[in-house]
């Protein structure tokens, strides 16, 4: 069997890649990025590139489809944002090959923030206090502090900007900007004091079939951002909200879910859905959730027998984010001796890393070099700035 596995260049294809190469199934890495990690990978059979999803769609499904009958796949795994896209074409790709993705109006309403908000209400799902810009310059004096300014669509802690105080939300706000992005693509949200707990499920057509959970303790962009060192945990509650939302919204396939847990009262409060694969896909396989494996075989299946329970106590970490976040942590530590101690001589050490493996370096050297390079000449990649409609 044969599967194509796109966005090859990031850590969650990778991770795809190696759990499925290593039980001798053929995959092909994609991407429209000349230096992608997983291109390198000793698990990836073949690649090629195709257009970018964000600029040339249409172009983008030609190609897919074009590879797809060239490699003869029999499924194909979306990983990132091409994910919606792909969702969108699902009836013209599902004549050449199968898939496992939620209908594309399924994946707008959990990709946007305001639309899932008032579901996960309706179903008795903790959310902050949120405001529409008009609202939030309205009732700035009467806001609790501190608020955050969130796009409605995006990720990875993208674009979020904190404003402690009504004089810096109305300053903020005296702009037709936030941070350079338009401000009608924002909204506020009362910011909920506590720790981050994510969950991670896989759905069959609105059916639990697999489950992990996991509390961050370091992220990059700092504050905001991914995990880039994380541990396994049991939330029962927070596990319990995510799906019942997905069984609620007939989910078919992978979504991820990030939980602020209060200090004061331990209610998960939703602040993020991830209708596609996340960040944090290895801290899955160290727990003993194969994910990748469990989506191929609901996909060439049709369903998957469930499982039940992760191992907790897991550590797991993204190496080439700790590095990226290294400098703005080291400042913003209370301690910096103590902080660098717990970079480099942690308590509890990983046992697996998103993008580093002994028995396949070449995908992180590929990795670096590509950062190096972009670090160098100013280009990045098209990502999360993205808007889907």
């Amino acid at each position: 069997m044969s599967v194509i596995v796109t966005n090859a260049r990031n850590r969650i294809a990778y991770n795809v890649v190696r759990s499925l190469g290593q039980k001798g199934i053929d995959v092909y890495t994609a991407d429209f990025v000349k230096r992608s990690m997983s291109f390198s990978s000793r698990y990836s059979k073949g690649r090629f590139l195709y257009p970018s999803p964000f600029t040339e769609q249409e172009a983008f499904i030609g190609a897919l489809i074009e590879n797809i009958k060239k490699v003869e796949a029999h499924a194909l795994i979306p990983v990132y944002e091409e994910t919606f896209l792909i969702s969108k074409y699902k009836s013209t790709l599902e004549k050449h090959v199968k898939l496992a993705v939620p209908d594309y109006e399924q994946i707008l309403t959990a990709h946007n923030k305001d639309r899932w908000s008032s579901i996960a209400l309706d179903l008795g799902i903790p959310v902050p206090r949120s405001y529409t810009i008009a609202q939030a310059k309205a009732e700035a004096r009467a806001l609790n502090y501190p608020v955050l300014l969130k796009p409605r669509q995006g990720g990875g802690g993208w674009a979020i900007t904190q404003a402690d105080s009504s004089d810096e939300l109305l300053r903020l706000l005296d702009h037709n900007d936030v941070n350079g992005v338009g401000q009608e693509r924002f909204f506020a949200q009362e910011k909920i004091n506590g720790e981050v707990v994510c969950v991670a499920m896989l759905m069959s057509h609105g059916r639990y079939r697999a489950k992990v959970a996991y509390k961050q303790l370091r992220d990059y962009p700092v504050n905001c951002g991914q995990a880039t060192l994380r541990i396994s945990v049991r939330n029962e509650r927070a596990e319990a909200n995510l799906q019942r939302l997905l069984e609620h919204l007939n989910w078919h396939g992978v979504c991820q879910a990030d939980f602020v847990v209060d200090a004061k009262t331990a209610a998960p409060y939703l602040i993020d859905l991830n209708p596609r694969f996340w960040g944090s896909l290895a801290q899955a396989l160290a727990s003993g959730v194969d994910f990748p494996y469990l989506y191929y075989k609901l996909i060439m299946n049709g369903d998957v027998t469930p499982v039940e329970g992760f191992k907790t106590g897991v550590v797991t970490r993204w190496l080439g984010g700790d590095l990226r976040g290294f400098l703005p942590h080291l400042r913003a530590s209370e301690s910096r001796l103590g902080f660098l101690k717990d970079f480099f001589f942690p308590a509890i050490r990983a046992s697996y890393y998103d993008d580093f493996s002994l028995a396949d370096p070449l995908p992180f050297l590929a990795w670096t070099s590509d950062m190096l390079i972009r670090s160098l000449t100013g280009a990045g990649h098209e990502g999360l700035e993205g808007v889907w409609e």
